[in-house]
């Protein structure tokens, strides 16, 4: 009787009512442990290891883009070079501008990137939730957390790493706006983006298929106003690189023309890199692509091959289900210009009754899903150049969706938790393949991986002590065209310092500074060392197997020494002052060095020097070797010294001198000598054997 009473009492509506907010309650705590896991997760691949990231020529470019912009006062009208030969519309640029105008420190940069992959985690998690459920958002936030392509490609100031984020605020505008009434801020907010992620990344292009798609499904010409907003939003934003690229840079205009002439060919290499984006695999060119063992490269891959063909029907089923109408019938109904349903002229039956949608089911979501994954590949299956992976990174949200739609397949609540947990051992194994590159990458220099890391210049730049400014020798000057110039550059925003190209020139400031170098064994550093001003040697290591940064505190005013000094200096018209000059070998190499005194600043230019070396044997006034070298006179300065290094590998033991002179370019217009006496000067002679 009495266990009877209690097994009553147990199955009664009163005690289950009161079981119900337990169970929510402890469901609850359940997702919310797992989303904060899952979430916390994702920050830390993407803000762990802070500064084991590339920040090369793209990077730095970008990054000085968004400083002049945010610091310097100079509106960005032209974004950075393109892997398709024109410049990118300035769009990212702006974007960065905002953490740039916090502090100029890039590692803050990157961590912002960071940060935006991380709210398109939180955003397909919500997505897939409200559409399948908490399964389906637990695994959609799992892919995308721990997807090497999704992490690598977040933790650098890469303009298409951007396009993720984006690509997940477009989807979801564009999924509010499948709502009956529409929603007009989510057509405006669409439109807008499709016409303004490809000015973030051109391969954003792509997306505006997407939009295409949601107007002719939706009847957005129903909300003109709306589409008209967005669609104008968009061409001011376009208009300030249209003009620029119109009146003030033909040379972009002409490689717009010279890419339209360039023949097209058709083929399926983006669907490829959007299937690798899925399996992830692929990435070693992104990191270091050393992995551990085989079993952990080839484990996840065969998972996710499983997964998304589910996720695929998943989303076939929702846009054809067995036993639903393929047309609805509340779509049936004719509606006003504002897209509210009115009354049918022949009212249907009870069993078709009408009612307005007030917002979109998993159907819309569904069918979304499918048209943007589509999207990129097939924008690219004609293409003039080459298709890079990054192009397809606005499909990296629509993939995880497709995973969070898969545990919807199964009817048995069991299939999709044996889902989700499937998806989070793929998750671990990501996980420990991404932490296992990021520690390589940090400590080894890794020759297939993406250059130094910016921890280790940014350490080697903010190393220095900050008393006086700073003259870096390195491969180039140019911070358009050349790596660390653009990369120092960004890192010594705030502080006064002068890039070279230490290939060919030393300079010598008439202040105290420091003079730091690439590496030890180069030219500019040679000189420095040969010359005895290395007063105190400051080593700045990079990861082993690479050599270290090098620099050295400079007076101001210590003389090189070993240079043979003229009786009376020689000025040339150009405002260098020839002081002494010294032959040597510095290896297999004859070097000619000149010391120079900048005298005054010369007009805007490029300016090279001649090295002509003669012999008593060379004929019809011709040199025997030619070394022409540029002299940076950008960074020329009042009371400068310049050492000009001319180096020639001669093949035999000779009695040699050399003229040496300056010109301009491109009019090959010479240096004429103060004194009268012709353009050349005469060094030597003197003996050299190899």
């Amino acid at each position: 009787m009495l266990e009877t009473s209690i097994s009553l009492l147990k199955d009664s509506p009163l005690i289950d009512l009161v079981r119900q907010p337990f169970r929510a309650i402890r469901t609850h705590r359940l997702e919310t442990l797992a989303v904060t896991a899952i979430f916390a997760l994702a920050a830390l691949l993407r803000l762990g290891w802070p500064g084991v990231n590339a920040f090369g020529f793209d990077e730095g470019t970008l990054s000085l883009i968004a400083l002049n912009m945010a610091r310097g006062g100079r509106f960005a009208a032209i974004g950075m070079p393109s892997s398709v030969g024109i410049p990118n519309p300035p769009a990212a640029a702006w974007i960065m501008a905002g953490p740039y105008l916090v502090t100029p420190d890039p590692l803050f940069a990157t961590l912002f990137v960071g940060v935006l992959s991380l709210l398109a985690v939180v955003g397909v998690w919500a997505m897939a939730r409200r559409a399948w459920g908490v399964p389906a958002g637990l695994a959609a936030a799992l892919f995308l957390a721990a997807s090497p392509q999704s992490v690598f490609y977040a933790r650098n100031i890469w303009s298409q790493n951007l396009l993720p984020p984006l690509a997940l605020l477009w989807a979801w505008a564009g999924y509010r706006a499948a709502s009956r009434p529409a929603r007009r801020w989510a057509i405006t907010l669409n439109v807008f983006l499709a016409g303004t992620i490809f000015q973030v990344h051109l391969a954003g292009a792509a997306l505006a298929l997407g939009t295409l798609y949601l107007g002719i499904r939706y009847c957005w010409w129903r909300q003109l106003t709306s589409v008209l907003i967005g669609a104008a939003l968009a061409i001011l934003a376009l208009a300030p690189y249209a003009v620029t690229v119109a009146c003030c840079r033909p040379d972009v205009a002409a490689q717009f023309r010279t890419l339209s002439a360039t023949p097209s060919q058709t083929d399926l290499s983006a669907f490829a890199q959007t299937i690798q984006l899925g399996i992830g695999t692929g990435w070693a060119y992104v990191a270091t692509g050393r992995l551990d063992t085989l079993s952990q490269a080839i484990f996840p891959a065969a998972a996710m091959a499983l997964l998304l063909p589910l996720g695929l029907m998943a989303l076939g089923k929702e846009l054809f289900p067995s036993n639903k109408l393929i047309v609805r019938p509340d779509s049936l109904a004719p509606m006003t210009s504002e897209g509210e349903t009115v009354g049918h002229p022949n009212p249907p039956s009870s069993a078709m009754h009408l009612t307005p949608r007030p917002k979109p089911d998993a159907s819309d979501l569904a069918a979304l899903i499918l048209v943007w994954l589509l999207a990129t590949p097939l924008f690219f299956l004609r293409h003039t150049t080459p298709v890079l992976p990054h192009y397809e990174l606005a499909a990296l949200p629509a993939l995880a969706l497709a995973v969070g739609a898969a545990t919807s397949l199964l009817r048995d609540r069991r299939g999709a938790w044996l889902i989700v947990g499937a998806m989070a051992i793929i998750a671990v194994t990501w996980a420990v393949q991404i932490g296992t590159s990021l520690n390589l990458e940090r400590r080894v220099e890794t020759p297939d991986g993406l250059g130094t890391p910016l921890s280790i210049t940014r350490d080697a730049a903010y190393g220095l002590p900050t008393q006086a400014p700073v003259l870096f020798f390195t491969h180039g000057d140019n911070p358009a065209t050349d790596g660390e110039a653009a990369i120092f550059s960004v890192l010594w925003w705030n502080r006064p310092h002068r890039i070279v190209n230490g290939e060919d020139v030393l300079i010598l400031p008439p202040e105290p500074a420091y003079l730091m170098a690439t590496l030890a064994p180069f030219q500019a550093w040679e000189e420095l060392r040969d010359g005895g001003l290395i007063s105190n040697l400051l080593t700045f290591p990079r990861r082993k197997g690479a050599l270290p940064f090098v620099a050295t505190p400079y007076d101001g005013h210590s003389d090189p020494t070993g240079f043979t000094p003229f009786s009376a200096p020689i000025l040339l018209d150009d405002g260098l002052q020839l002081e002494g000059w010294r032959a040597r070998r510095v290896g297999n190499r004859l070097r000619i060095s000149t010391l120079w005194r900048v005298v005054s600043v010369p007009a805007s230019g490029t300016y090279q020097q001649f090295h002509h070396l003669n012999t008593s044997t060379t004929l019809d006034g011709q040199p025997f070797l030619v070394s022409d070298v540029p002299l940076s006179a950008f960074n020329w300065r009042m009371g400068d010294r310049l050492i000009v290094m001319g180096d020639f590998f001669p093949k035999a033991a000779n009695h040699f001198w050399v003229d040496v002179g300056q010109y301009t370019l491109p009019d090959l217009k010479r240096a004429a000598r103060i004194d009268g006496t012709g353009d050349s000067i005469r060094l030597g002679p003197f003996d050299w054997s190899p």
